[in-house]
């Protein structure tokens, strides 16, 4: 009994010859789609992965092993970390004023110059002052850029609190700190001191890799062209610099970051910043005191083999 349907017997030859001659079309066209969409496919994973890295930031390795420390308990000469670390420039730029919250290049200058002690230490207390107004420019650079920016807050929190520590005295310079946890065999990664902060030469060797970066961001700012946006400046001093030691995941972050920086004139206007002589001089004197700053830390490092700890 018939249903309805045809047989395959029922259909004409030539019928069945061009249903023959179609399905490998449709396969060719069916397999050049999915090809096309293969090739859209890492883009989408990292993209992926990259949100998943960025909300595991909710809690910084510090305040896990510190909860009831918070930064506002933080030294009186960082408490302008917590305004920093909120303000988001590219996100409102209207508006917005030039005031003791945003970046200022005199304050960068005269931190930076005042870390290097008479004996060429490097002393904590301005060391950290410059870093906090290094963190507005990370700020400045957009949300986007958040890794990097809880990453270097939460190193600062770290030697903030050993400065405050029990041993606090250990941490003055540089040179006090290396020889303090050297002896006390401190700088082992598989221990953590008695009040359960990581090694602070561990800890600021990470910082001392993104100064150089930003070193050398501000270096090439102050001589770049109208021409040369932020990103090529921005992605040329991290490939130089920080890249060689982050994970792919983290070098393609970064270069996704890169693309969303905002223009010359409107990252210096986040700045508050004037693109004129005047700002290019003081560029030039604080990317000389950021340098001297990063070459002595460098020499010290590299006299007690820890450049290149994990």
């Amino acid at each position: 009994m018939s249903l309805g349907f045809a047989s395959q017997d029922s259909i004409p030859a030539n019928l069945r010859m061009y249903q023959r001659k179609l399905q490998p079309e449709n396969k060719a066209k069916l397999l050049g789609c999915w090809g096309r969409a293969m090739r859209f496919l890492p883009a989408v994973v990292i993209i992926i992965l990259l949100l998943i890295y960025l909300m595991s930031f909710n809690l910084s390795p510090f305040q896990q092993l510190n909860p009831q420390e918070s930064i506002h308990q933080s030294h009186h000469k960082i408490k302008l970390i917590a305004a920093s670390a909120t303000m988001n420039p590219v996100d409102r730029i209207s508006g917005q004023r030039c005031d003791n919250n945003n970046f200022q290049i005199p304050q960068l200058l005269a931190a930076f110059q005042a870390c290097v002690t008479k004996d060429e230490d490097i002393s904590l207390e301005s060391y950290l002052e410059g870093w906090t107004e290094l963190q507005k420019i990370i700020n400045a650079l957009g949300t986007v850029f958040g890794f990097i920016s809880e990453e270097v807050n939460s190193k600062m929190e770290i030697i903030i609190q050993h400065r405050k520590g029990v041993h606090g005295k250990e941490y003055a310079t540089i040179k006090s700190m290396i020889d303090y946890e050297l002896k006390s065999d401190l700088v082992n990664n598989s221990r953590l001191h008695s009040d359960g902060l990581v090694s602070g030469c561990r800890t600021l060797l990470r910082l001392h890799r993104a100064l150089q970066w930003l070193q050398l961001f501000l270096d090439k700012l102050r001589y770049d062209s109208q021409s040369n946006s932020i990103s090529d400046i921005c992605a040329d001093s991290y490939q130089r610099t920080l890249a060689k030691h982050h994970s792919w995941l983290i070098q393609k972050a970064a270069g996704f970051a890169f693309l969303a920086l905002p223009s010359r004139a409107k990252f210096l206007h986040m700045l508050c910043v004037q693109d004129n002589k005047d700002t290019r001089v003081k560029l030039w004197n604080s990317v000389n005191a950021i340098e001297r700053v990063y070459n002595i830390t460098q020499h010290m490092y590299a006299q007690h083999g820890m450049l290149e700890l994990p």
